[in-house]
């Protein structure tokens, strides 16, 4: 029988497995708590300051997705042609000397 209840499945009662915001938010607020981008950022400018330029560019790549947003690839079809009647004599001398 597949699926709809079945005996002894599931997260069990009182399972402490399951993580609360509450819990979230009292480690973030706590002062030692740092996050993923500060601790690369400070891998960053030590590597920097020890001319470690490998690691330092290692970790600025790894800072790089939380800094700057990731460009989506945009299609713009904008082939428009006017029709030789409909253009003006300053469009038909540039084509007509483009190459």
């Amino acid at each position: 029988m597949r699926g709809g209840y079945r005996e002894g499945s599931g997260r069990k009662k009182g399972s402490t497995h399951k993580v609360s915001l509450s819990t979230v938010q009292g480690i973030m607020q706590k002062e030692e708590f740092q996050s993923p981008l500060e601790i690369i950022l400070k891998i960053m400018n030590q590597a920097y300051e020890n001319e470690d330029y490998k690691l330092a560019l290692e970790a600025a790549k790894g800072a790089a997705p939380y800094m700057h947003a990731r460009l989506n690839e945009v299609n713009a079809n904008i082939h428009h042609m006017k029709r030789i009647q409909e253009m003006s004599d300053d469009e038909l001398h540039y084509f007509i000397n483009k190459n």
